[in-house]
């Protein structure tokens, strides 16, 4: 397990530390002060947040790209959510802190080579009264997952009852031949297909990003609210395609998910939250009649302390 503390009066920082092949990270936030009326522990308090950033990735190379998220928040997803026909991603996955998300991108030598990443971050707003209020989000990863050529392998994730999923990652290797075929939101993890387009066995990996459903800071309490909306879409003709669907009011963005057909030559490009409620949907080697179901994670950003 990972920790990151920030240290209120008579508190001392939290040590850091990590286990293998599963990496757990926290924020801790504490504030010394008289307790409050219910009314101030009852604001909205759940404070998120995006950081993005563009590259041109050069052709015939690579490029490395980590986000942060601003002091005292936490990454809880990240995604290339726009990205060139010469762009292959090679991996995107959250970062050994809490707070961070890497991408590797690697582009040919023809073609649009831009990206846009993002990342989406969550802090809390404490309100007076509160102390010992900690954020915890965790990582659950699995590697080596071989998919046989031209064919997919399944793979599910959990991070477990008390966790809701917020984001995902992927390792695609360096092949270029990894797809993602489907990428699922459920209450407390993610499922996956993964294909593989190319003429030899590849092996690759995923990742699901969780946060405590809860927070607790003495006798108050917040629960943090997600839901997972989708939508089936149907694209029309020509050798590229995107849409956008929103979460509704009142409700912040996360992650997209995708669920394709993989026999068909259709590819996801690039998806991810945009905007306030937003997520975007892009796609390469599109026949016409394609049919694509998507998924949004939306937060609900009106909870507090109760």
């Amino acid at each position: 397990m990972a920790r990151i503390g920030r240290a209120g009066a008579g508190r001392k920082p939290v040590v850091a530390c990590l286990m293998p092949k599963r990496l757990a990270a926290c924020i801790s936030l504490s504030i010394a002060s008289l307790a409050a009326p219910g009314a101030a522990l009852a604001g909205e308090v759940v404070k998120p947040s995006s950081v993005t950033a563009d590259v041109e990735v050069p052709a015939g190379g690579t490029s490395t790209v980590k986000l942060e998220c601003p002091a005292t928040a936490i990454a809880v997803s990240g995604a290339v959510r726009q990205a060139g026909p010469a762009i292959t991603v090679r991996r995107s996955t959250p970062g050994i802190n809490a707070n961070d998300w890497r991408f590797r991108l690697a582009a040919d030598g023809t073609g649009d080579r831009r990206v846009s990443t993002v990342l989406r971050c969550v802090r809390l707003a404490v309100p007076p009264g509160v102390s010992g209020a900690l954020l915890n989000v965790k990582t659950r990863s699995r590697l080596s997952v071989s998919i046989p050529a031209g064919g997919t392998t399944p793979v599910q994730l959990r991070c477990g009852a008390p966790w809701l999923a917020t984001g995902y990652g992927l390792e695609a290797g360096t092949s270029g031949d990894v797809r993602v075929a489907s990428a699922v939101p459920v209450t407390h993890g993610w499922d996956f297909v993964l294909e593989n387009v190319g003429a030899a066995p590849v092996s690759a990996g995923v990742s699901a990003r969780c946060l405590k459903q809860t927070v607790r800071a003495g006798s108050a309490e917040l629960r943090f609210r997600a839901s997972r909306p989708s939508q089936a879409n149907t694209l029309g003709p020509g050798r590229s395609a995107s849409f956008a669907h929103r979460c509704g009011p009142g409700l912040f963005s996360l992650a997209t998910g995708v669920v394709l057909d993989p026999l068909a030559t259709i590819e996801l490009a690039a998806s991810g939250p945009v905007r306030k409620g937003w997520g975007r949907w892009a796609f390469r080697e599109v026949s016409g009649g394609d049919r694509v179901r998507s998924f949004l994670v939306c937060l609900r950003t009106d909870s507090g302390f109760r």
